[in-house]
């Protein structure tokens, strides 16, 4: 995966076989697309989670967004710039930095500034106002982790595809 705007194909070629069936195929195709779309949303967050030891639900809940395009078509995005360690957990003073979950930060404080969470910041220079919140880099981890998935969803979107396909079976 090259850049923050990467896509994720999958190949839908095997549908056009089944076109002489009932316009049926279109919607349960589009379910089996939804919900692959939510399985990689799902397996990635965890695996993220997992990555970086830090809580999928606080610290990554915000990062993943699924949008239905109507039809064909579905959207997973992906944040994966800069997080604050503030999301990893509570922030706690330990000797001479911050300690966030697992991660410790030397030469760190916390802070609210003007928020309602405890905000972790480190000092850049001399000056009083020379601030920068503590950011962990989630990119490079994120990208190898939905990387990774490419070759198992053209396979789970089958799976799914199948699945959707014989309940409309069976319904009938």
């Amino acid at each position: 995966m090259d850049g923050l705007n990467s896509k994720i194909w999958i190949d839908t070629g095997f549908i056009e076989k089944l076109r002489h069936l009932p316009d049926d195929i279109e919607k349960t195709a589009a379910r089996a697309l939804q919900k692959t779309n939510h399985w990689l949303r799902t397996v990635t967050q965890a695996e993220l989670g997992y990555a970086l030891q830090i809580d999928t639900k606080s610290a990554l809940k915000t990062r993943f967004r699924s949008y239905k395009k109507g039809g064909m078509k579905t959207t997973l995005w992906v944040g994966i710039r800069n997080i604050g360690v503030h999301r990893l957990g509570t922030p706690t003073k330990k000797g001479k930095g911050v300690q966030v979950g697992t991660h410790f930060f030397d030469k760190a404080f916390i802070a609210p500034m003007n928020s309602s969470e405890l905000l972790v910041f480190r000092r850049t220079g001399k000056s009083r106002k020379s601030l920068e919140m503590v950011m962990l880099d989630i990119s490079s981890e994120a990208e190898e982790i939905l990387g990774s998935y490419q070759s198992e969803l053209n396979k789970k979107f089958e799976e799914f595809f199948n699945r959707e396909f014989r309940l409309l079976q069976s319904a009938q």
